[in-house]
């Protein structure tokens, strides 16, 4: 019970941080910015984007943003939101005060840990309701592309979302043990940048399936054929990636607990 109650309230605690500094801005913002930025592009160009006869256009207009939102920008982002959720305890000397009062080291990582991932969570809700949005204005300004005529297909756009999700719980690890370990933010930021863009340079290769910064690609571009469908939610990456998240998230906990607080 008094683990549950001290699990709880880092949460609580942590959230709290989180209105009183930009990242729940900046996760807004990354979880925005493409649909935004295609909301101008069919504003502005749709003569050229007018679907033929019978074609919904919704399937098109949602898989292109995870495609290119996904791959990319949202690991990206993932990677400075985690780096600046540490940061906030690193600038302040925060950390040193945390662990010494009468709270287990555990609940206040692990807290950490776990609104990491719900606003990671709640960038990706946030964007797929951002597409729905914009796709349904720009079906009100111009009806010649048939958004209103249609119901947007959720099925493959879910899933792609879905499995993106998983396939960055391993970055989400990863860099929140290098954010803990490093109290510099540009260190942990560059080295995130720099793995993020290896990935979307490696992610093609065979052995990209040991490199969990490629995997957000992967799983939107698999490398084998039997998952070339989208037709799993799990597909072999994903699971990796879960592992990697789970083995970092271990080695993060037995880092603090050696902590000096002195």
């Amino acid at each position: 019970m008094n683990a549950l109650y001290y699990f709880t309230r880092s949460i609580k605690n942590e959230i709290l941080k989180l209105k009183s500094t930009f990242t729940l801005w900046l996760a807004v913002i990354s979880a925005v910015f493409i649909p935004v930025i295609y909301f101008f592009y069919y504003i502005l160009k749709y003569k050229s984007l007018i679907p033929a006869d019978g074609i919904n256009p919704w399937e098109k207009f949602m898989t292109q943003q995870i495609m290119v939102s996904c791959s990319l920008l949202t690991p990206l982002f993932i990677v400075l939101i985690t780096s600046l959720i540490i940061q906030i305890e690193h600038k302040s000397s925060a950390l040193k005060y945390l662990f010494s009062l009468p709270v287990p080291k555990w609940s206040i990582y692990f807290g950490k840990l776990t609104v990491s991932v719900l606003l990671v969570s709640f960038i990706y809700i946030l964007f797929f309701l951002a597409m729905l949005i914009v796709g349904s204005i720009v079906g009100l300004i111009h009806n010649e592309l048939n958004f209103l005529d249609y119901f947007p297909n959720y099925q493959k756009p879910l899933k792609l979302v879905f499995r993106s999700f998983f396939s960055i719980l391993g970055i989400i690890g990863i860099q929140f043990w290098i954010s803990f370990r490093i109290k510099n933010f540009i260190a942990p930021l560059g080295i995130g940048i720099i793995l993020v863009i290896s990935g979307l340079i490696v992610y093609k290769t065979g052995e990209s399936l040991y490199f969990p910064y490629a995997y957000s690609s992967i799983s939107l571009f698999p490398l084998s054929l039997e998952e070339s469908t989208i037709s799993l939610w799990f597909p072999k990456v994903t699971f990796i990636s879960l592992s990697y998240f789970i083995t970092f998230s271990i080695l993060g906990f037995l880092s603090i607990r050696r902590m000096n607080i002195k």
